[in-house]
């Protein structure tokens, strides 16, 4: 079988790693001139930093394993140590308890039954945003603004649209042993400390990916945009511009589509076009724009956040005083990335701005230091709102491997590093490639699990 991915971020390399080690005759198609996609490694200050990605918790079994089978550096592991809030709204997940945290012990302890609650009625809470169910369980808007959201956005990804998140990604959040991203404590609201690993520098990681796909027998190709997608009876059409400009055309039996929606029905529908399927789901994806600012203005950070001089916090968020319940937050890059550091030794930051049609009035971007600044970027994100999870990713299956296609990326579910991989290594296996860690308890089920709700099938054993 012959089978083109476009686009060689962490779900077209793990589609093309699987492909590869079964004899698939496969390709991957990057626009950009590495692999990766969004997970960047950046030279900045007379440093190297990882971008795009911040790291990965301990239930990300599948990111672990592609990463050893392809023999990059072993993950520096780190205690997540975060600071929320300022002044009165001040709490850590760390350290001696603050005026918040006590004065919201009553939500801390009556959280537990809210998540009981949610995982015991998960079929009606699908429906139910994060924000509703809080309400219905009685949960104060302190709580709420302070505490859930801000959480929830920092370590799901979930931006400025966690109120509308649905219920049941907060409560697998907290209460899947095998998914959970940390633990809750009924006194502290979070589990002291939770751990992480930090990945090795991505320029090198995803190169070292890119290699055993060749090594393997499979192709890579770099600086490739794909422009126009012909999906036929009997083979796909896939035609793109080249390094020197030049159009080129790869036939093959099945496309695997490893970059956003966005992209993909414009490849579709300057070929081919859409099934009614697929344009209901992709109109169902709703995309932000958010801005992120690498920098060295310590200044700003004393000024937003609460920084602590003996205990170093990795990250920190700010609520915003008009309205609580959105954020902006920071990360302290130096704190768990072991290569990050400036030239002369100052700390380097990381501000992240989110949703610029609605929110961008109130960012603090403009305070930073311009000379401190070293590095601006733009990302597309994508929103977990509930009509994403109750009008999108349902449908999914109803659209993979038919019409000879498959999408991979994080998109199609959640938006965590794990879930594209896993979501790459699904549509190899749709392909005809056997899953890779099956001996991989965490790993497998992970797979499963996913293999389930978004392409409705089971593994073979």
């Amino acid at each position: 079988m012959r089978v083109v991915v476009v686009g060689g971020g962490a779900a077209g390399c793990a589609a093309s790693f699987a492909l590869a080690r079964a004899g698939a005759d496969v390709e991957t198609l990057e626009r950009g001139d590495a692999l990766g996609g969004v997970a960047t490694s950046e030279v900045v200050g007379g440093t190297t930093i990882n971008d795009g990605v911040q790291g990965g918790a301990t239930s990300y079994a599948n990111a672990r394993a592609i990463m050893e089978a392809c023999g990059t550096e072993t993950p520096h592991w780190v205690d997540v140590r975060v600071s929320f809030g300022r002044g009165e709204a001040h709490w850590r997940n760390h350290g001696e308890a603050t005026a918040l945290t006590r004065a919201l012990r009553d939500d801390i302890a009556r959280f537990e039954k809210t998540l009981k609650r949610i995982k015991r009625f998960e079929a009606l809470y699908a429906f139910v945003s994060v924000e509703r169910a809080l309400r219905w369980h009685g949960h104060s808007k302190a709580f709420r603004d302070r505490m859930v959201y801000a959480t929830t956005a920092l370590f799901f990804g979930t931006g400025n649209c966690t109120r509308k998140v649905s219920s049941i990604v907060l409560a697998r959040v907290f209460n899947d042993d095998r998914l959970r991203l940390y633990d809750y404590d009924p006194v502290r609201f979070m589990s002291e400390a939770p751990k992480m690993f930090a990945f090795p520098k991505f320029s090198e990681m995803y190169r070292r990916i890119g290699e055993d796909i060749t090594s393997h027998g499979g192709r890579v190709t770099l600086n490739a945009r794909v422009v126009k997608v012909e999906r036929e009876k009997k083979c796909v059409r896939v035609h793109f511009e080249n390094a020197e400009g030049a159009i080129e055309v790869r036939e093959c039996d099945r496309v695997i589509f490893a970059c956003n929606t966005e992209q993909s029905k414009a490849m579709l529908d300057a070929g081919t076009g859409t099934s009614m399927m697929e344009r209901h789901i992709f109109n169902n994806i709703e995309y932000f724009d958010d801005v992120s600012v690498t920098h060295s203005d310590e200044a700003y950070m004393k000024k937003h956040y609460e920084v602590a001089e003996d205990v170093r916090d990795m990250y920190f968020i700010k609520s915003y005083d008009d309205d609580p319940s959105l954020c902006e937050m920071s990360f302290d890059l130096t704190a768990y990335q072991p290569f990050a550091k400036g030239a002369n030794g100052e700390r380097v930051y990381q501000s992240i701005f989110l949703n610029a049609a609605k929110d961008k009035s109130r960012w603090t971007r403009d305070e930073i230091d311009p000379n401190r600044v070293l590095l601006v970027k733009w990302w597309r994100q994508f929103g977990h709102t509930v009509r994403h999870f109750t009008r999108a990713v349902p449908f999914w299956r109803f659209v993979q491997n038919k019409r000879r296609t498959l999408y991979a990326g994080s998109y199609t579910s959640v938006n965590t590093h794990e879930i594209a991989i896993i979501s790459g290594l699904v549509a190899a296996y749709r392909c005809g490639a056997p899953y890779p860690f099956a001996d991989d308890v965490a790993a497998s089920f992970q797979f499963d699990l996913y293999a389930s709700i978004i392409h409705g099938v089971k593994r073979r054993r």
